[in-house]
């Protein structure tokens, strides 16, 4: 019991909490204004947004993300004015690859445009949205590695209001198709990376200084991380830019609807993530004090995660139900055509809750370099499976390898997470 109390009142479960509904909020307000712009958008139109997203993605991989790891790292390494320095060329480091990658974007518009039914000036206004969302991504970061929960939820979830404020404008006032959904993200990413520079501005983190060796440690953990981050567009991005060229916008958009309803079941795991991950790292700190002493305690943490996984299985069946009925209660029948992709949507999304239950135990214990070579490798086998079945049963063919990729990754993280961190994984009584 006391335990329990502890746990209950620990600062950290109570941040990941405010994570959790924060986190739960921002998700929820463009998920509600969904249903009001699929009447102003066809699903080509839905389309051609999903391919915008799916660049900006792609973009984002090279420009900021693989960067992003590397900074709680050295917040808890480095002195503050160190780190100061340390994010200034982090800064500089993100805009020396989004110029580069204007450049290489410049000389293959013409097949970015053919691939993504994208024009050139959107691809513009992509890497225009990337570079200020690393901006915003590095204030953000700043704010978890300083443990303030609520500034972060509330600067994204105010984020997430002006984007949805600004597409009601673009959208549904002034009708301007799917042009005005790309304005109205690109006007919120803006607006608030420019907020986000006078932040860091006035905390002191932008200065002029050049640090060659900073700029060396950001490059020797990021280049490694790039073949890892781009395995998850790699089973995202790749199906819709084949759906787009295969099968045309519609049943991408169509597919893109269903994700979305996905996306809620993610929302979810991605909650329960937050409070889950903290709460095993403290118990498998205990652990290592005592292995021989706790195995009482490791046998309640493994029937903790397989009960876990019992109840994920029934909230991913109840989840699939209510967003049938609900697509069809909310949306135009145009979009009936999404609910062919949904169970394997959702079967997707089961095992990728799976995964996160036993991914935390690499990370525990830093053996990741096997991680990045079977998320990367199976990312390249769904591209190719996805082709063939595409080609052989239409558009669901996506959706089908998606979630036999994602079951195939949770299979063999959990065996080499069994064997990196021994537990009595199959002791299911005491």
């Amino acid at each position: 019991m006391s335990n329990l109390k502890e746990i209950s009142t620990s600062p950290l479960i109570r941040s990941s909490f405010i994570y959790v509904f924060c986190e739960g909020v921002n998700k929820a307000i463009p998920f509600l204004l969904l249903p009001f712009i699929t009447h102003y958008l066809t699903p080509a139109d839905y389309g051609v947004v999903t391919n915008f997203n799916v660049y900006v993605q792609i973009i984002s991989v090279f420009c900021y993300l693989s960067t992003a790891g590397a900074l709680p790292v050295m917040f808890h390494k480095l002195e503050k004015k160190d780190v100061r320095l340390y994010v200034s060329n982090m800064i500089l480091l993100n805009t020396y690859a989004t110029v580069a990658s204007s450049i290489i974007a410049l000389c293959l518009s013409g097949i970015i445009d053919k691939s993504l039914n994208l024009p050139s000036i959107f691809q513009l206004y992509a890497i225009i949205t990337v570079w200020f969302t690393s901006i915003t991504n590095i204030n953000m970061i700043l704010w978890r590695c300083e443990e303030k929960p609520f500034k972060f939820g509330f600067y994204q979830i105010s984020q997430t209001a002006l984007n949805a404020f600004s597409t009601i404008v673009f959208v549904i006032i002034m009708l301007l198709g799917w042009q005005g959904r790309v304005y109205s993200m690109m006007f919120a990413t803006i607006v608030f990376g420019i907020i986000s520079l006078g932040i860091l501005y006035k905390r002191g983190y932008l200065s002029f200084t050049v640090s060659k060796e900073y700029v060396r440690s950001t490059l020797f953990y990021a280049l490694p991380i790039i073949p890892h981050a781009l395995s998850f567009w790699f089973r995202s991005g790749a199906d819709k830019i084949m759906l787009t060229e295969m099968c045309g916008l519609s049943e991408n958009g169509l597919y893109s609807v269903a994700m979305t309803w996905g996306a809620i079941v993610t929302m979810f795991l991605t909650s329960f993530n937050n409070a889950y991950a903290p709460y095993l790292y403290k118990k498998l700190s205990f652990f290592d004090k005592d292995r021989k002493g706790t195995l009482v305690e490791q046998k309640h943490l493994v029937r903790l995660i397989w009960r876990s996984i019992f109840f994920l299985f029934f909230f991913v069946i109840i989840a699939f139900l209510i967003s049938a009925l609900l697509i069809k209660l909310m949306y135009d029948s145009s979009y009936y055509g999404s609910l062919i992709f949904l169970p394997f949507v959702m079967i997707a999304q089961f095992f990728s809750g799976c995964y996160l239950m036993f991914v935390c135990f690499i990370h525990y214990t830093f053996k990741t370099k096997c991680l990045g070579m079977i998320t990367f490798s199976l990312s390249l086998f769904q591209i190719g499976m996805s082709f063939l079945l595409i080609k052989c049963i239409g558009a669901v063919g996506a959706a089908i390898s998606s979630a036999i990729v994602e079951a195939i990754i949770f299979l063999l993280i959990a065996q080499y997470a069994m064997k990196v961190y021994k537990l009595p994984w199959f002791a299911f009584r005491n």
